[in-house]
């Protein structure tokens, strides 16, 4: 069969990843062969033809207009799928052959990172890492709208299995060496339907950390003589970087996870509390806990209640301290209102920085930074005006 320089290409580009399908960048479209095609028909509905129909073995075509990949590509990284994206990368209008490349792969947990429209405020984007070595677990998870990194070990497997439910990861990256634990992989898939990814880990895990932070060592992050941790972190960015094609320089921080601050509530008793799940409704928003207490107006307070909802303080005085910031808004309701109104204009600031990071920010997003920063000044002077000493000091104005 004669292939002909742009099917080359596809070859090329899908031998570099076999796991993930292909959005191919022909003009104005996005094209998929062989098996991606009959995914996309299975998953999106549309049809599929094929390419040089007469030839003996026809290659299985399907195709989506460039501008309606806001529409397609969420459906099939909702499917379990992850999606590379080919972009034309040179001038299509010269005679020779249009250079192609790679560019990221969409991933269940990086879908956010491609538009503002793709942003979930009721749960967090979080990215799940987990490595092994002399039989303890080293665990690593970044929460990509607000770029939260942590990192910890524990010595059995159950013991992250009552964390899992309280993280909710979107997906979890194995290192290839737990490919054959069929425990883990029980435990991710059966019971809580996660997207597993393998990938093969850096040799030397604690230099790569070093270099990305641009330090000598480990010990400001609480993690020098944490091999585990270590190892998780850098598997968690290096598979990040390979599928975002770049180094993320905006992770400037990881922090050790400690438990002891918070009460440890188990899966069973978050359940039997209806605290993020009620059982009589079969909801996941509807009589909760947090379906009560939250009347945030912005992503990052949304985010932040349901942490605090499972995570709770055991510190009197942090607890004393929470409440003492929330008594001064009960006490000054004009304030209170005033403040939630200029917060309603908050659009999603991590969400925005990290596109702007990337590289992938519209004239929209920018403008919703504008108005966010804006707000977050007006919030400030009215605090600044009309809030007490006490809270000046809380918020340190």
């Amino acid at each position: 069969m004669t292939i002909t320089p742009a099917m080359q290409q596809f070859y090329d580009l899908k031998e570099q990843v076999p796991d993930s399908l292909l959005f191919f960048r022909m003009w104005d479209f996005y094209e998929l062969f062989w098996e991606d095609a009959h995914i996309a028909h299975r998953v999106l509905g549309i049809s599929v033809t094929t390419r040089n129909k007469n030839a003996e073995n026809p290659v299985p075509l399907a195709w989506i207009p460039y501008h309606a990949k806001a529409k397609y590509l969420p459906q099939l990284i909702n499917a379990g799928y992850k999606v590379a994206i080919a972009e034309q990368v040179s001038d299509p209008k010269l005679k020779w052959l249009v250079k192609r490349e790679i560019v990221r792969i969409v991933t269940p947990s990086t879908l956010e990172l491609e538009w503002e429209e793709y942003s979930n405020v009721d749960n967090s984007n979080i990215l799940l890492s987990i490595t092994e070595s002399n039989n303890w677990f080293g665990i690593s998870y970044l929460d990509i709208n607000s770029n939260n990194w942590y990192t910890w070990e524990f010595k059995q497997f159950d013991d992250l299995k009552t964390q899992l439910y309280k993280i909710s990861p979107k997906e979890v990256i194995l290192d290839k060496s737990l490919f054959w634990n069929t425990e883990i992989k029980d435990v991710l898939e059966k019971k809580y339907w996660l997207n597993i990814y393998y990938y093969e880990n850096n040799k030397n895990t604690k230099q790569v950390l070093c270099n990305h932070f641009w330090v000598k060592n480990l010990i400001w992050f609480w993690i020098e003589d944490k091999q585990n941790s270590i190892d998780s972190a850098v598997l968690l960015l290096s598979y990040l970087s390979n599928n975002q094609k770049t180094d993320l320089k905006f992770l400037q921080k990881i922090s050790y996870m400690s438990f002891d601050s918070f009460m440890n509530l188990d899966e069973s008793t978050i359940y039997s509390l209806d605290l993020l799940y009620n059982l009589s409704t079969k909801s996941s928003t509807l009589w909760t806990l947090v379906w009560i207490l939250n009347k945030t107006k912005t992503s990052a307070g949304n985010r932040l209640i349901r942490e605090q909802i499972i995570k709770p303080l055991q510190s009197v005085d942090e607890i004393n301290n929470r409440n003492s910031f929330v008594e001064e808004f009960y006490n000054n309701k004009m304030l209170l209102e005033a403040v939630r109104e200029q917060l309603s204009y908050v659009a999603d600031i991590d969400s925005i920085l990290n596109r702007i990071a990337l590289n992938r920010t519209n004239p929209r997003d920018l403008l919703n930074l504008k108005r966010s920063l804006q707000s977050v000044l007006e919030v400030f002077k009215l605090i600044d005006s009309k809030g007490t000493k006490k809270l000046k000091d809380i918020i340190k104005i």
